[in-house]
C-alpha cells in the first residue's frame, strides 16, 4: 500500500467514524497490545482483514508512529505463528507524515481448518470472530460446528435405536424403491426389500437388528418426531415487519404453528400454509402479465428442502427446528447450523460447487418421490441457482444469504423489483429488446446500486462469467450502463443521464451504496461494502437524522428540512442507519412516498 492509498484509506475511515469489519486500527506507540491476538483470530475466521498499527482513532485517525517499528513488526509475526493454524501474514512499514506506521494484513484461514485459535488457550478458549468493528469469542456451539466441517459427517447415519421398520411409512417405502430399482443398478432387482434398504442406508445395523437411520426415519417415519420431537418446522406469520411489535388489533402474530411428520410432507404442509398467509398479485413475465403467489411456489419448495436436508443434526444441534418467519416485507427461512465445507455463501447459485453435512440424506430424496414425478431433490448442488432463476423470472428481487456459523438464513423481500414503475422507466430507455436477467441488472443500478460480474450472476441466475460479461458489455455498447475499471475490478452503474432521480448520481451511489457481490470480492469490492458496516457508535450526522424521525415517519425530503443537512449527507445517514438495523423503510424504494421510521 502507498502513502497516497494509506491516506485515501483513513479519510475512509474517518467518514465512517471508525475502523470495520476488514479494518482495526491501533495506536501502538508504546509496543502491541496484549489483546491483539484476538484481532488476529476474528479476521482469520471470517474473511481476512488489515491492521494498521501506529495511528489513533480516539483522535479522528491522526497519525501518531510506532516506536521501534523492527520489534513490533517481531512481535507481531510471534502472536501469528502462535495461532493454529499459524496465520502467514503480510507484513510492511511504511513512512507517512514522518511516521512510521505498521501495516499487516490478516489471510481468511480455510473453512476446513477454522476455528483459527491461540494454540495455548485451545479452540473453546481461544478463538474469535469479527463482529462489525470488534471481536467476540466464539459460543460453544460455533466452534463445535467448526470443529465438525474439518471432517466427514455421519450424523444422518445414526441408527435411531427406539424404532423398527414398522415406524416407517410402506407407501412411500414401495414408491422409493420403484424408482431405485427402475433407475439404478440392477442389483437392487436381485434383492429383497430389506436388503435394498440396508444397502441404501435407509437401515442400519445396531447390536445385529436393523433399525432405522436418522435419515431413512426423516424422509420415511410415520412420525419422526415420535423419536426426534424437535427436528420440525416452526411457521410464524408477524402482522408488522418486525418481530414483537402488535398488529393493529394487538396480535402479536396471525398464525403459530409447529409442522411435523416427514421431510416431504413437512414441506408440502408448509408452503400450503404459507399460500394460506399470502396473496396473489400480478407477475409481468415477457409480453404477458399472469397472477401468482406472492413468493413462487419453487423458491419456497428449494427453499425449505435446502434448510431441512443441509441443518446440522449433531448432538448439540438436535433441540433447534427450521425456522419460517413470514412478514409483511419478506420471508426468513434459518435453519441451524451455517455452510459446511469449501462453499462459500457469496458464491451460492452462481457456482455448482455443492458440500453437505447430511450426505445419505440427500441420496436417499434425490429417489423420493415428490409430486408430479418429481423428486424431493435433486443433489446436483442446483437448489440455489434455481431460487434465483425463478425469482429473476417472477421480476423479484435477489435473496440475502447470511451464514454466521451456528446458522444459515435465508431471506426473501416481499415486493416486486420489476413493477409497472420500473417497466415504464424500462420502456423509456429506448433501446429495444432487454432480456430478463439485463432488466433486473438496470432496475438494481436503478436502485443505487453497481453491479460487478460476480452480483450479476447472483442477482439473475445467470452461471456463465462468460455470458454475465456479454450481457453488461451490451448495456455499456447501447449507452445505458457505464463500466468502471478493467478485468478483475470492473463495475457497472447506470450511464448519466438515466437516472431518474437528479440527485442520484454514480459518485453518490459509490459512497453511499454497498457493492453487492456473489463471489470472492477483489479488495475493491470488500472495501466499498464493509464500509457500510454496522457499529454500535452513531455519527453526529446520523444520530440528527435518527433524532428527527422521533417523533414519527418522514420523507426524506422532510427530514432534509428537520435537520438541515443535503441530500447526500442524508441518504448516505440513512443507509448507515439501515445497515445498523435502526430504521426502516416503508414503500418501495422508489416511490415519492416511501417514508423512514425509527425501529
Amino acid at each position: 500500500m502507498t502513502e497516497n492509498e494509506l491516506h485515501d484509506l483513513l479519510a475512509k475511515l474517518r467518514r465512517f467514524g471508525g475502523d470495520h469489519f476488514t479494518c482495526e486500527v491501533k495506536r501502538s506507540q508504546g509496543g502491541l497490545p496484549t489483546s491483539m491476538w484476538e484481532t488476529v483470530s476474528a479476521f482469520a475466521n471470517a474473511q481476512g482483514g488489515l491492521i494498521i498499527l501506529g495511528v489513533d482513532e480516539k483522535s479522528n485517525f491522526t497519525v501518531v508512529g510506532v516506536n521501534e517499528p523492527a520489534k513490533i513488526e517481531a512481535h507481531l509475526a510471534v502472536v501469528c505463528s502462535e495461532m493454529e493454524p499459524p496465520v502467514r501474514a503480510e507484513m510492511a512499514t511504511v513512512e507517512i507524515d514522518g511516521h512510521h506506521v505498521i501495516l499487516c494484513q490478516i489471510p481468511p484461514t480455510p473453512r476446513d481448518q477454522r476455528p483459527c485459535h491461540k494454540k495455548d488457550r485451545g479452540p473453546w478458549a481461544g478463538s474469535r470472530l469479527r463482529v462489525s468493528d470488534g471481536d467476540r469469542k466464539l459460543t460453544d456451539y460455533e466452534v463445535s460446528v467448526l470443529l465438525s466441517n474439518r471432517s466427514e459427517q455421519r450424523q444422518d447415519l445414526r441408527p435411531i435405536t427406539e424404532a423398527a421398520l414398522s415406524d416407517l411409512d410402506e407407501e412411500t417405502i414401495r414408491g422409493f424403491l420403484r424408482r431405485v430399482r427402475e433407475t439404478k443398478s440392477q442389483i437392487f432387482t436381485r434383492i429383497s426389500d430389506e436388503e435394498a434398504l440396508r444397502m441404501l442406508n435407509v437401515l442400519v445395523k445396531h447390536e445385529d437388528t436393523l433399525v432405522p437411520s436418522l435419515a431413512g426415519l426423516l424422509v420415511f417415519g410415520s412420525y419422526p418426531q415420535q423419536f426426534e420431537p424437535q427436528l420440525d418446522i416452526t411457521f410464524v406469520a408477524y402482522p408488522t415487519p418486525e418481530a414483537g411489535v402488535l398488529g393493529p388489533s394487538g396480535e402479536r402474530f396471525t398464525e403459530n404453528r409447529s409442522i411435523d411428520g416427514p421431510i416431504p410432507q413437512m414441506v408440502s404442509e408448509c408452503i400450503r400454509i404459507l399460500k394460506r398467509n399470502m396473496k396473489r398479485r400480478s407477475i409481468v413475465s415477457g409480453l404477458y402479465r399472469t397472477d401468482e403467489w406472492e413468493y413462487p411456489e419453487e423458491v419456497l419448495r428449494e427453499a425449505l428442502v435446502n434448510a431441512l436436508v443441509h441443518r446440522d443434526y449433531s448432538e448439540f444441534a438436535r433441540g433447534m427446528q427450521v425456522q419460517v418467519e413470514m412478514y409483511p416485507d419478506r420471508l426468513v427461512i434459518r435453519n441451524p447450523g451455517g455452510l459446511y465445507g469449501p462453499v462459500e455463501v457469496n458464491s451460492l447459485g452462481t457456482e455448482t460447487v455443492s458440500s453437505s453435512r447430511n450426505k445419505v440424506l440427500l441420496k436417499i430424496l434425490e429417489d423420493t418421490p415428490y409430486s408430479d414425478n418429481r423428486m424431493v431433490c435433486e443433489n446436483r448442488g442446483s437448489g440455489i441457482a434455481r431460487i434465483r432463476i425463478s425469482l429473476t423470472e417472477a421480476g423479484m428481487e435477489p435473496p440475502r444469504f447470511i451464514d454466521d456459523i451456528s446458522s444459515f438464513t435465508a431471506e426473501f423481500p416481499n415486493h416486486t423489483l420489476i413493477d409497472d414503475d420500473a417497466l415504464a422507466w424500462l420502456g423509456s430507455l429506448g433501446t429495444g429488446p432487454l432480456s430478463r436477467p439485463q432488466m433486473t441488472a438496470l432496475v438494481m443500478m436503478r436502485n443505487g446500486q453497481t453491479m460487478t460480474n460476480s452480483s450479476y450472476r447472483a442477482a439473475t441466475g445467470v452461471h456463465d462469467s462468460r455470458a454475465a460479461s456479454r450481457d453488461l458489455k451490451d448495456l455499456v455498447d447501447r449507452g445505458i450502463a457505464e463500466q468502471f475499471g478493467n478485468r478483475g475490478s470492473a463495475f457497472y452503474a447506470l450511464g448519466a443521464g438515466h437516472h431518474p432521480d437528479p440527485e442520484e448520481d454514480l459518485f453518490g451511489s459509490l459512497v453511499e451504496g454497498t457493492v453487492v457481490s456473489a463471489a470472492p470480492a477483489e479488495p475493491e469490492e470488500i472495501e466499498a461494502a464493509t464500509a457500510n458496516q454496522a457499529r454500535p457508535n452513531l455519527t453526529d450526522l446520523q444520530r440528527a437524522v435518527l433524532a428527527s424521525l422521533s417523533e414519527g415517519d418522514l420523507q426524506r425530503h422532510e427530514i432534509e428540512s428537520k435537520t438541515g443537512f443535503d441530500a447526500v449527507q442524508v441518504r448516505g445517514a440513512l443507509q448507515a442507519l439501515r445497515e445498523k438495523n435502526l430504521v426502516v423503510l416503508v414503500g418501495k424504494p422508489r416511490s415519492r412516498n416511501a417514508r423512514w421510521q425509527a425501529r
